[in-house]
């Protein structure tokens, strides 16, 4: 790709990406896969969630979640992945390969809250929700790269013009 966003600000996105993914994962898990938190972080997990929630309103809260909220929620995170994700490789073949990896991430990740969790088993939706908003990110990136393209190919060309 002839016009890249610098470099520098290109490796702050990477790291926020990374960390947006494990954040997923690990909020995508918390609620529906208790054992796993127990067996990585031991009596902490139980002692921070009851602490949290100690006058039970933050379970009242998540029982009573509409399915709509959950499939926007489900949406929103990988969108969000994606972008930084793509924003952070800023090529083609990157943003394909990416979409492709986040794809089969996010779905891995809906099949591990079924297996991990005895309240809950795998939902089409959550996945049909995880591969659009998939989808969706990597269109705005797409339409970010040909807008930087665009903005920096003129910007270039009018430099040229320009006496100095």
């Amino acid at each position: 790709m002839k016009y890249r966003a610098p470099t520098g600000l290109r490796a702050f996105v990477a790291v926020l990406a990374l960390g947006a993914t494990l954040s997923n994962v690990a909020l995508l898990l918390s609620d529906r896969a208790p054992t796993v938190l127990r067996v990585l972080f031991g009596d902490f997990t139980r002692q921070l969630s009851n602490r949290l929630d100690s006058n039970g309103q933050a379970g009242n809260a998540l029982e009573a979640r509409s399915v709509g909220s959950d499939s926007l929620v489900h949406f929103g995170l990988w969108a969000v992945v994606t972008i930084l994700t793509g924003i952070a490789v800023w090529s083609w073949i990157g943003l394909a390969t990416s979409a492709l990896v986040i794809s089969a991430g996010s779905l891995l990740t809906e099949v591990a809250q079924g297996r991990y969790s005895s309240t809950r088993a795998v939902e089409s939706k959550d996945a049909m929700f995880n591969l659009l908003g998939i989808g969706t990110g990597t269109a705005a990136v797409a339409l970010l790269y040909l807008g930087y393209a665009a903005v920096a190919s003129f910007a270039a060309r009018h430099r040229r013009r320009s006496p100095t």
